[in-house]
């Protein structure tokens, strides 16, 4: 008896790394908990990022995947890219959030679509647009230099230290730039365009707005949400406290997408597959 008492923990351990490999290998999405032991369980996160983040049918066109390579068609048609460079990400790709300071929450209707795309020149565009606006902010370096103290916004600082972050790790954010600046509004005109394939699915998707993110190459965005996923690892393991990404909302004061509120039915008739997920 105490032969097998010993021998337990070892074909336990054992039977959960072939069921992680399982999943790893597996074509469908893994729930929420089962995502939270791959994260809790694996080093390497970039693996995770690429298989369950970056490649795949989201969870909101998980019932049409060919309105998935049509989003991806019509969103690479705008911004002049392959539509092999553009994914979905975040809760819509997964079915809830993979984030450390919300691991777990189901993707609803009020929450927003992260759309990822990956363009060089989009990219060195985007950030050179925003660091001339941000160089506009003041004090200037004369008056910096002749004061002891200069009085700088703290929502400036927040703002000029997320997009040396962002570009330091090789992203864009368009939603740091000026809510009236014409390559803001052209990126989330662009990305609003395509809202009438969610609402044209069965069962609907509402989205209220759509958020994106402008990656130098695959590597960078692998970068980021390997990072992602190892923050929400620590946070999960309470070993330290994440870095929740502070950044300015992406999709403040874009021009509100086509949302219709749904009937009492449809509504019921989206919650189980979320719990699914």
């Amino acid at each position: 008896m105490m032969d097998m008492q010993e021998k337990n923990p070892k074909v336990s351990a054992q039977q959960g790394h072939e069921k992680l490999l399982a999943l790893l290998a597996g074509q469908k999405t893994p729930s929420s908990e089962e995502f939270k032991q791959l994260i809790q369980a694996l080093d390497n996160h970039r693996v995770l990022a690429k298989v369950f983040l970056l490649e795949g049918t989201p969870f909101v066109f998980e019932n049409r995947p060919m309105k998935y390579v049509i989003f991806r068609e019509q969103v690479a048609d705008r911004f002049e890219i392959g539509s092999q460079d553009v994914c979905i990400v975040g809760s819509a790709k997964l079915g809830y959030s993979p984030s450390a300071h919300q691991f777990g929450k189901p993707f609803a209707e009020t929450s927003d679509v992260d759309v990822v795309i990956i363009s060089e020149p989009l990219f060195y565009r985007g950030s050179k647009q925003l660091f001339e606006t941000l160089n506009q902010l003041g004090p200037s370096v004369y008056t910096a230099k002749s004061s002891q103290s200069p009085a700088v916004d703290l929502d400036d600082w927040v703002k000029v230290k997320n997009s040396i972050r962002n570009f330091v790790y090789q992203n864009f954010n368009p939603g740091l730039l000026p809510s009236d600046h014409s390559l803001r509004r052209e990126i989330f005109e662009n990305m609003a365009s395509t809202s009438g394939l969610f609402l044209a699915l069965e069962p609907q998707v509402f989205v209220s707005k759509i958020r994106c993110r402008v990656f130098r190459n695959w590597k960078a965005a692998e970068d980021y949400y390997s990072n992602t996923l190892r923050e929400a690892k620590f946070s999960l393991a309470g070993e330290k406290q994440a870095e929740v990404d502070v950044e300015v909302e992406d999709s403040e004061d874009l021009i509100p997408l086509p949302v219709k509120t749904p009937p009492a039915a449809t509504v019921a008739s989206v919650q189980p597959s979320l719990k699914s997920h």
